[in-house]
């Protein structure tokens, strides 16, 4: 009877150790605020739109650049290349009543086998201003005033030959001995078509000093 109390009191603490629940930990509280409750009246935020779906800004209007122009001498001479356009410039002095004057001529040629158009108002694509400096030290002011919108169209393979001459006014009086002139030719505008042309406002420069005999015209690119 001993050994019988004896196991039944074994099996009795085996089964009160496997019965008894684990010890289960409190739940710690947590120092995180919570999330405030949205009420009935607030209005739902709407997500922000993702790079993908915001509107893209236009973009800014591409202005001209600017134009590009070389200056090249060939057999002592000045040529001009601008926009695809070759032009070549020659000056002599001219004699006009008692004093010289200037006759400039560009001809100009396509080198890119396109057309091009000239701002050619009365026939004078050649824009001129400068200065004329008198044998007494006076110093005149020259401008050009455009008036009209002619064209001029320059085509592949047929060159176009642009003219000015100075004095153009009857006012102007031309240059005597001791006098200087300095001239600063331009292009009224030059592009592939009239809608896109644009003016060149320094193509070159010509300088004449007039001394004892015929006097030689200077031609050299814009300062």
């Amino acid at each position: 009877m001993a050994m019988r109390a004896g196991w039944a009191t074994g099996f009795m603490l085996a089964l009160g150790c496997a019965g008894s629940p684990a010890p289960v930990a409190e739940p710690v509280a947590s120092s995180a605020p919570e999330p405030p409750k949205a009420s009935a009246s607030s209005a739902p935020v709407e997500p922000a739109p993702t790079a993908s779906e915001a509107p893209a800004e236009p973009a800014p209007a591409e202005s001209p650049g600017p134009r590009e122009v070389k200056y090249v001498m060939v057999g002592g001479k000045l040529e001009i290349h601008a926009e695809g356009v070759r032009m070549k410039p020659v000056a002599k002095a001219v004699k006009h009543g008692a004093g010289w004057g200037i006759a400039l001529e560009v001809t100009a040629e396509s080198e890119d086998e396109k057309m091009h158009s000239f701002l050619a108002p009365k026939a004078r694509a050649l824009a001129l201003a400068g200065k004329l400096t008198r044998k007494s030290g006076g110093v005149e002011t020259l401008s050009d005033a455009r008036e009209g919108d002619d064209e001029a169209l320059l085509s592949p393979g047929t060159p176009l030959v642009l003219e000015r001459k100075w004095p153009n006014k009857a006012s102007d009086k031309p240059l005597a001995s001791g006098d200087k002139l300095e001239l600063q030719v331009g292009l009224w505008g030059l592009g592939p078509e009239a809608k896109a042309r644009r003016p060149l406002k320094k193509l070159l420069l010509v300088s004449m000093t007039v001394g004892k005999g015929e006097p030689r015209p200077l031609i050299a690119p814009p300062e």
